[in-house]
């Protein structure tokens, strides 16, 4: 089925014939019973619905009425807990991607409204929607909400007592789980509303709580669940409800099955009102909803999300969008399959299939050995995605991914894919294990494993080749030496070429002008160029060096800190300090203090070091005269994000020219926060601990 599945979604609609419907259709049931009722789906939310989009055209060119398109899936399987009618069925909604499918969703509501017979435009409305002729001119107001795709609960309130929940079995019939939802903390038992109340939500386990669970699996040797969302449904379906009160679930609310009835009673015009009243109920709402005069603003504000998104606790993977005006719904309509006055935005692709094709051991800077997938080429986010990290070999071993297995992509944040989980298939016994090698795939020599830990490395600091090529490509970088035309294919090929070795033959590349002139693509221009950059980067602060060499866990931040010991070049040659003198300093913990001291301590670290401090023209930290009483004195500035002239690390090396420090994060012990007006989380939280927020000006003013 799962290969079936990746045929269609390759082929373009013009490929399709009508025999092809009736397979689409079986496909789309086999992969709703394996989400919906088993909960071990084989594709992704956005591989579903791509399916899902193609036999919709389909069935529209070819005038074929289904049932597949326009019902919620609904089969019923076997449950341990008593089935149940609910009052108001449960609908879906539909789906857009990017800010066109948005501005599309815009003109069907304003054509909905204008084509309807009982359209407002026409008709005395008390806050007017029309603006110019025809729908062009139409102002919607929108609300924008979280949409958790979890777990769906209704809680039922008699006289102010909660009496009853359900979750969604299927559009029609919900399960009885009310003893497990009493055990969810943030669940009001009593109200003060006294009438009948059928709150809607969705039950969500938090991703700390998800790894801790896990973690403790491992060590019980009892079930890993392979996301936060199947943990959630298993935790809530459990027999015994004392372990359902252990996974701390949370729930957050949304809607209301008996809507109309509630809105009537309280008198209420706007959606974002309704939600707002179940808030003073003491129900937990999305934490972030927000009320949007026009489209424009919601793209504006969706645009704005990603900030937001790295903080928060749970998996969000899309938005809800609804035309606030609760009046217009009935004008604008719906479908069986889902509301035409909603939508929801997901995402472009985070979450893929695709197979595994092989395995590479890739030996990073410090000598950790990663692995790395080698992937059936996929394009998730508008990126073709061959490769994924594994991280390190215990999360191999947690994921049990093997070579050949299907596997689920995610891109972190934009940037390195990772595959979350594995589509475990019977056959898959013959398929090749992923291990540790036991000799580093650059050098040969033998690899070792950190004690209590799970990394595995490679020990040769001198004559690696391949810690070579990613310490020197990090150190000729922007942010380190800034050697302009120095980049990484240099290095790749000086390297192979013999003509660098280490840090020091950086800086004697003029010394190998010949060599260089005698490679293909290299001019005399380009070359002197070259060497005209090294000799300028020869003036540095020695901070700047301390992070080049690549120490484990040492950093900008603790270089610079590191930096202040020493005061001449025999200070940085004799190194003198223990491990407990380094722990004194800000910022140096215990093991970063053991990595300094075996670094200076090595004969072979300190023949490197003695050829760089007579090759470099370094800048010694000196001690800034300040007045004792400054409020300046070392203050903890976190800074939110880019503003319109300075990046946030031109910002931060304002900050630490003058030795403030430069914090990533807003805490109590944070002195202030530099922030513009969308800094959204940062601000809230500095706001809450009562930190002092400064504007650019003001800073500037004060440096």
């Amino acid at each position: 089925m799962l290969n079936l599945s990746k045929n269609y979604l390759k082929m373009d609609i013009w490929e399709f014939s009508i025999d092809d419907i009736w397979k689409l259709q079986e496909l789309i049931s086999y992969h709703s019973d394996l989400y919906y009722n088993k909960e071990e789906p084989i594709i992704s939310d956005y591989e579903y619905d791509e399916l899902f989009r193609k036999l919709k055209i389909l069935e529209e060119k070819f005038w074929v009425i289904s049932k597949t398109t326009e019902m919620v899936w609904s089969d019923i399987l076997e449950s341990s807990f008593q089935k149940v009618k609910h009052s108001r069925p449960m609908i879906s909604l539909d789906n857009t991607y990017n800010e066109e499918d948005l501005n599309d969703f815009n003109e069907r509501v304003k054509k909905n409204i204008s084509n309807n017979p009982l359209n407002h435009l026409d008709q005395p409305h008390p806050k007017p929607l029309l603006i110019g002729e025809g729908t062009k001119g139409v102002i919607i107001e929108y609300v924008l909400e979280f949409k958790f795709d979890w777990l769906w609960v209704e809680l039922i309130y008699k006289n102010g007592d909660l009496v009853q929940a359900i979750t969604r079995w299927n559009g029609i019939e919900w399960e009885d789980v009310t003893v497990n939802v009493m055990q969810i903390e943030n669940i009001p038992k009593k109200i003060s509303y006294r009438e009948h109340l059928e709150v809607r939500g969705e039950v969500v386990m938090p991703i700390s709580v998800f790894h801790n669970l896990n973690e403790q699996a491992k060590k019980d040797w009892t079930k890993i669940f392979s996301n936060p969302r199947n943990a959630a449904s298993w935790s809530l379906r459990m027999k015994d409800a004392s372990v359902t009160k252990k996974r701390k679930l949370q729930f957050f609310a949304y809607d209301l099955a008996n809507f109309d009835e509630f809105v009537k009673s309280e008198k209420i015009e706007k959606y974002y009102d309704v939600i707002k009243d179940l808030e003073k109920l003491w129900f937990s709402i999305s934490s972030y909803f927000k009320k949007l005069n026009w489209i424009w603003e919601v793209i504006g504000a969706i645009d704005n999300f990603w900030d937001i998104k790295k903080t928060i606790d749970f998996e969000i993977d899309w938005l809800v969008l609804k035309v606030n005006d609760i009046s217009l719904w009935d004008v604008i309509w719906w479908t069986e399959h889902h509301p035409k006055y909603a939508i929801a935005y997901k995402f472009p692709a985070e979450i893929l299939t695709t197979k595994v094709l092989s395995v590479e051991h890739s030996v990073w800077r410090t000598g950790t050995i990663t692995p790395v997938a080698n992937l059936e080429p996929i394009n998730i986010g508008w990126v073709i995605v061959k490769r994924a990290t594994l991280h390190n070999y215990e999360e191999v071993e947690n994921l049990d991914v093997r070579i050949g297995d299907t596997v689920f992509i995610k891109r972190a944040w934009e940037v390195i894919p990772k595959i979350i989980s594995v589509v475990k298939e019977w056959y898959r016994d013959d398929f090749e294990k992923i291990i540790p090698p036991k000799l580093c795939p650059s050098c040969q020599t033998i690899v070792k494993k950190d004690d209590d830990k799970v990394r595995y490395y490679c020990p040769n600091d001198i004559d690696c080749p391949a810690k070579h090529h990613e310490k020197l490509t990090f150190a000729v970088g922007k942010q380190w030496f800034n050697i302009d035309g120095f980049w990484d294919k240099q290095v790749e090929l000086f390297l192979n070429e013999w003509i660098i070795h280490n840090l020091v033959d950086i800086f004697r590349i003029s010394e190998k002008k010949d060599e260089i002139l005698s490679l293909e693509w290299f001019q005399e221009k380009s070359v002197n160029n070259l060497i005209l950059s090294v000799e300028k980067s020869k003036k540095m602060e020695i901070y700047t060096l301390l992070t080049a060499l690549w120490i484990a866990w040492v950093g900008k931040k603790t270089a610079k800190t590191l930096s202040k010991m020493f005061k001449s070049i025999d200070d940085l040659i004799d190194f003198s300090y223990n491990i407990e003198d380094l722990e004194q300093l800000e910022d140096v913990w215990p093991e970063i203090a053991k990595n300094v001291v075996e670094y200076f301590t090595s004969e072979a670290h300190k023949r490197l070091l003695w050829e760089l401090v007579n090759i470099l023209d370094l800048q010694y930290y000196k001690e800034k005269i300040v007045e004792s009483n400054s409020i300046l004195n070392w203050k903890k500035v976190c800074i939110t994000w880019s503003f319109e002239w300075y990046s946030r690390e031109q910002l931060a090396e304002k900050l630490e020219s003058v030795w403030w420090n430069f914090v990533t994060s807003v805490s109590k012990n944070t002195d202030y926060l530099l922030a513009w007006d969308k800094a959204w989380s940062k601000l809230k939280k500095a706001n809450e601990l009562w930190v002092e927020v400064l504007d650019l000006e003001w800073f500037l003013n004060m440096l």
